[in-house]
């Protein structure tokens, strides 16, 4: 009996995983300039993928006001955590660590940039707000 429950049980998460709703190639565009670009896939039970993320400026409200587009070479992503409609991950920008956070919408995604308390303080002090969520579109599954 334990083994009858052992095995429905990891063929449902394996089936999950297949049917991750994250899996894809996201974009989000701006004056038809695609400015960041989210490539995730399931690989051995686990999700991945890369990101790209052209450099955009933002206007008072934190809205995109321009942006120019994201780089040809994408950034691979790591600390990889999914709950319910959320996926967290890091991404390494030289130095830096920068966070973020894909939360499902419906059809689409709102991509947002977890500041740190320092991205959060150089951001005051250049009169910048912390940009609002980007729109994401699955383009490819």
């Amino acid at each position: 009996m334990l083994q009858t429950i052992a095995a429905i049980a990891w063929a449902f998460i394996l089936g999950q995983a297949g049917n991750q709703p994250f899996a894809g190639t996201w974009i989000a565009t701006f004056e038809r300039k695609t400015f960041a670009r989210v490539e995730l896939a399931v690989t051995n039970d686990t999700l991945g993928g890369r990101i790209g993320l052209g450099n955009i400026e933002v206007n008072a409200d934190g809205e995109v006001r321009a942006a120019a587009t994201a780089p040809s070479q994408l950034s691979a992503i790591f600390d990889v955590v999914v709950r319910a409609s959320v996926l967290s991950f890091s991404r390494k920008d030289g130095a830096d660590t920068d966070r973020f956070e894909m939360r499902l919408v419906g059809d689409q995604a709102e991509l947002s940039f977890l500041p740190s308390d320092e991205d959060r303080r150089e951001l005051a002090a250049a009169g910048v707000p912390v940009p609002k969520p980007i729109r994401l579109t699955k383009v490819l599954q």
